[in-house]
């Protein structure tokens, strides 16, 4: 296939212009079409005429009729804007079935997206979304995803980054355990084996693990199931154990300096789709009532 020289070729407006008037009979039809006046289908088609050197159109009693030329050209644009009209609307098709990619930290998605997803699809039957738990951080634009829930200071390069919520980090533990002792470095804890801010969060209290009985668990979501089990003590975003809280399966006990963490809505520059023009703003009125982001947190 030979690529087209743009700088030959007339201007799309004027082929569309005379195509449709070709296909539909007459001025009036294609200005009716295009949602234009019949003088300007007019200008463009004697602008085409002129450009080309051709003459595409022939009086014939109160009408127009084409001339050979003319038909031969309008075969060919009718073919190209259907193939153009085809391709558009099979990539309009292929990206709602597509749906929306999200991602998120696996405690996010799992405690606080997940089951609120069923109110945005009850609004929303129509957008599939795949939801994607992970600790990397992702590249949205070479990975595919639509949409980001990110911790951090919303700074990242590229992206367009939407205060969502603001959580603290909080020490729990089932009521049970937290009653059984009032000094909680006698009572056994659950701290991760590669995460070096337990270590840095127990040091503001004094506290080191080596003095403590520690059981070691990296993945988030499980040291909460191990907390709800009663197996120790645990730091979490109070956002990821707000239900637990809520329904007094854990509670919080003080403890000095535990930091606020900021969540954002990230997503690429440029048109978004409806759907997460949707998504967006589902999320945003979903948390509007929760801690807002901190300027420059």
């Amino acid at each position: 296939m030979t690529d087209p020289d743009w700088r030959h070729l007339p201007s799309l407006s004027s082929l569309r212009a005379f195509e449709a008037a070709a296909r539909l009979g007459g001025f009036s039809a294609a200005a009716r079409a295009l949602n234009v006046t019949h003088a300007a289908v007019a200008q463009q088609v004697r602008g085409l005429e002129a450009e080309l050197g051709l003459t595409l159109f022939r009086r014939e009693g109160r009408g127009l009729a084409l001339t050979p030329v003319g038909a031969r050209l309008t075969q060919a644009l009718s073919e190209g804007f259907g193939a153009i009209a085809r391709g558009v609307e099979d990539a309009r098709l292929a990206e709602r079935e597509r749906g929306l990619r999200v991602t998120s930290t696996p405690a996010f998605a799992q405690s606080v997206l997940l089951p609120r997803l069923g109110n945005f699809w009850a609004a929303h039957p129509d957008v599939p979304i795949t939801l994607t738990p992970g600790f990397d951080l992702v590249d949205l634009a070479r990975d595919g995803y639509d949409v980001a829930i990110r911790s951090g200071q919303g700074d990242w390069p590229g992206l367009v980054a939407e205060p969502l919520l603001r959580t603290r980090v909080v020490l729990v533990g089932t009521p049970a355990l937290a009653g059984r002792d009032p000094d909680i470095s006698r009572l056994p804890w659950i701290l991760s084996s590669k995460d070096t801010l337990d270590d840095q969060w127990l040091a503001t209290a004094g506290l080191y693990r080596k003095d403590l009985v520690v059981h070691a668990l990296d993945e988030p979501m499980l040291a909460v199931a191990a907390g709800l089990q009663g197996y120790g003590l645990f730091f979490a975003t109070d956002i990821i154990v707000a239900q637990a809280l809520a329904e007094g399966h854990l509670t919080e006990l003080p403890f000095p300096g535990l930091p606020d963490f900021n969540f954002w809505i990230a997503t690429l520059p440029g048109t978004r789709s409806p759907a997460l023009e949707a998504f967006v703003a589902w999320l945003k009125e979903t948390f509007a009532d929760a801690p807002a982001v901190k300027p420059g947190g």
